[in-house]
């Protein structure tokens, strides 16, 4: 039979062990596999969702949504967005 400061570290190792399985998201990966270098127009764009690193991605992530309903993943180095962005923030501009 196992000491019992022996089986409450086993026990602790083990919640441990399933509370970060459970705080992991399922796929772990980024939503983003490759990105378009192309401009979207603004009128042509419905949402953009930014999504900064995290721990399910390393990168942070711009997807735009078309009024299409076509989503794009756009770099977030390209300048056309972070002008789009800064805009959109300052001038308190509705894109819906």
């Amino acid at each position: 039979m196992m000491p019992k400061p022996l089986l409450l570290l086993a026990a602790l190792t083990l919640c441990c062990c399933i509370a970060t399985l459970h705080a992991s998201p399922r796929n772990g990966w980024c939503s983003c596999i490759r990105m378009v270098p192309r401009v979207i127009p603004r009128g042509a764009i419905k949402k953009i969702e930014v999504m900064p690193i995290s721990g399910r991605c390393r990168r942070t992530e711009i997807i735009v949504t078309r009024r299409d309903g076509y989503r794009v993943c756009v770099d977030p180095k390209a300048k056309w967005i972070n002008d789009m962005l800064t805009m959109i923030v300052y001038l308190h501009i509705n894109i819906i």
